[in-house]
């Protein structure tokens, strides 16, 4: 029965350690997965945010250097000419006053060139707040610069425009050398992954043109503003290897589990093997005690059988057959401990006269209470019946007799009284001796505890008595309390008149 309910119990803390590791376990691998995730999120928004700056900022350095060239160029046509052949950067101008096109003039004769710029740019002439009507956010207060875009997509128009005084002049920017920059830009190893510029879904610039995008996942993608509202910003990479992650962890998982059992196992068979000595050395004294109860009680019977036929004349030999009986009688209540202690007797309840079973116990505790010089003094009560295990009962009162012998021969004096009441009987022990410490009135009634002061030294015993007194006590449904006196100690035991049914 033992060792199924240890094995009941080391499987259960088993399972209970086994699960709270492996959600630990899955939690971890969890967390790890949602932060590679999240990792790899991060570096995608800051890889497409970083391109994406790059291009506005190049857009920006164009437009400072175009204010600059706005700033010192000649306002004929000789000069916009001379600008146009020698700046890459600017494909034509046109310079309007008050909704007057004033450069290219269209009355004079235009190059082919020319004249393509003067159908794009026509309904700029017709509505000059088209310049700037994509960024208008207060009626009263008109953008005195900025940009333009428009066009096919094969032939994207980007205009840099500015008012200066009554005129607007617009610089057509080189697109082609914007997409130049921002290639020269974006000349930035990224790996695996792989960086996509794209207008209007046409890719201006991957980073790696020789991969396929559909063996990659799109983790980020950003739209530029205007100018550039048509342009995306996208950014690729391998997806998270989530499987390897939940592989690996699993694998940790199980060696951490199994040797984490195997620990528990050598534990458990460990405690087990050790639980099993220490029952068969429990069984060995058990075994032993109860060989030595059948002659030892043989050995009380003839004394006191040899006792009766003695008469006054043999007074030594009478005093040698009292030490033997005495003897005897302290050694079989030594061994009934020893037998309690490692093997509880079963209970048997019947109708128990206290009273008169505390007078034949006092009765046996004269002799050897007077050889040591102390007088025990019995009081008892009439009506002091309770149902309970007279074996037990006897046993309890023998070792709370035999405590006070032990240790409050000091005292001179013992009293045993029997106090009846209408739902219990008390049965008190009272000595005269040196007392026993507040402190310890629970550590008594431990095993194999013993109070260490002078009153101890050289005085035999085990150290089981009281512990014994106290767990018969309760099997009968009632307790020992102690009290302490001036001077000695008091030993109460409470017994209900009618012992529970749960008492064992």
């Amino acid at each position: 029965m033992f060792k199924r309910r240890s094995l009941i119990i080391f499987v259960m803390m088993t399972l209970v350690i086994f699960s709270l590791i492996t959600y630990l376990g899955v939690r971890t691998i969890e967390h790890e997965v949602l932060q590679r995730h999240y990792q790899s999120k991060i570096l995608a928004q800051t890889r497409a945010a970083q391109m994406s700056t790059s291009i506005m900022d190049i857009l920006q350095q164009k437009a400072t250097r175009l204010d600059a060239i706005m700033d010192y160029v000649q306002r004929d046509d000789d000069s916009f000419k001379k600008l146009i052949e020698q700046d890459s950067d600017v494909n034509a101008v046109f310079v309007l006053q008050k909704g007057h096109l004033l450069y290219p003039k269209d009355n004079e004769p235009l190059s082919q060139q020319e004249h393509a710029w003067l159908q794009m740019i026509a309904p700029l002439v017709d509505d000059p707040s088209l310049l700037y009507s994509h960024s208008l956010k207060n009626e009263h207060a008109a953008p005195q610069s900025g940009w333009f875009i428009g066009g096919e997509l094969q032939d994207a128009l980007l205009i840099y425009w500015r008012n200066k005084g009554s005129d607007t002049l617009g610089f057509r920017v080189s697109y082609i050398n914007l997409l130049s920059d921002v290639i020269n830009a974006a000349q930035v190893d990224f790996g695996n992954d792989t960086l996509v510029v794209r207008e209007n879904g046409r890719v201006l610039y991957q980073s790696n043109p020789y991969r396929l995008l559909d063996e990659k996942r799109l983790l980020e993608q950003q739209n530029l503003p205007y100018p550039l509202s048509g342009w995306q910003v996208s950014y690729y990479g391998q997806a998270v290897n989530t499987l390897a992650v939940y592989l690996w962890g699993g694998i940790f998982i199980l060696l951490m589990l199994a040797s984490i059992g195997f620990i528990l196992f050598r534990l458990y068979r460990e405690y087990t093997q050790k639980t099993r000595l220490a029952r068969q050395q429990v069984n060995f004294v058990s075994q032993v005690s109860h060989e030595l109860k059948t002659p030892l009680t043989n050995i009380t019977l003839y004394a006191e059988l040899l006792k009766e036929e003695l008469t006054d004349q043999h007074g030594g030999q009478l005093g040698y057959l009292n030490v033997i009986i005495g003897e005897s009688q302290r050694l079989s209540r030594l061994i009934q401990n020893i037998l309690t202690f490692t093997r509880e007797p079963k209970l048997y309840l019947q109708s128990v006269d206290v009273s008169q079973l505390v007078t034949q116990i006092a009765h046996t505790f004269t002799p050897s209470l007077q050889a040591k010089g102390m007088a025990l003094v019995v009081t008892v009560a009439e009506n002091a019946l309770v149902n309970s295990d007279v074996d037990r009962l006897t046993q309890i009162i023998n070792n709370l007799l035999n405590n006070t012998e032990k240790y409050a021969a000091t005292g001179k004096q013992v009293d045993l009284q029997v106090v009846a009441h209408a739902d219990y009987v008390d049965i008190h022990v009272r000595d005269y001796g040196p007392g026993i410490a507040d402190k310890e009135f629970e550590m008594i009634f431990m095993p194999f505890y013993r109070v260490k002061s002078n009153i101890t030294e050289g005085v035999s015993g085990t150290g089981i008595g009281l512990t014994i007194a106290q767990q018969l006590a309760h099997s009968l449904g009632g307790k020992i309390s102690v009290t302490a006196l001036s001077p000695g100690v008091r030993f109460t035991l409470r017994l209900m008149r009618q012992a529970p049914a749960t008492a064992a």
